[in-house]
């Protein structure tokens, strides 16, 4: 039984959007993790520099996420970076926290972490399969 390339093409674009959506709610519960971990950094900066500093980070995924529902080939690529570096955000705070053995008031952010890591290798893929041809 042939799939005409169409619906294989809207299914690929359906998991992108699905994996997108959940990166992007991963990433809001990341930033929760790391105020109610207390995450080192929040004593350096305060909270409300902390908390302006990660609606900035927020948005240009979200902006990223318009365009890649636009079929830009410039904001999959772009969206690749941006799910790789989750990537190793979930990887980066659980390596820390296992060498430092801190996790409250230390690398808050590894359970939440391990969701980044999780989403970003499929989204990257689909990212990647799917490129536009601009």
């Amino acid at each position: 039984m042939n799939i005409p390339l169409q619906k294989v093409e809207a299914l690929k674009r359906n998991k992108i959007i699905f994996l997108y959506l959940l990166m992007l709610i991963g990433h809001v519960a990341h930033v929760f993790e790391e105020i109610w971990g207390r995450f080192w950094m929040l004593n350096e900066v305060g909270l409300g520099t902390y908390l302006a500093f990660n609606l900035v980070l927020f948005c240009i995924p979200v902006l990223l996420f318009y365009f890649v529902l636009n079929s830009k080939r410039w904001a999959y690529i772009l969206s690749i970076i941006y799910a790789g570096f989750m990537g190793l955000q979930g990887i980066g705070h659980n390596v820390a926290t296992i060498i430092t053995g801190r996790y409250i008031n230390g690398f808050a952010g590894g359970y939440t972490g391990i969701g980044l890591l999780v989403i970003s290798l499929p989204l990257v893929y689909f990212l990647y399969k799917c490129l536009p041809d601009d």
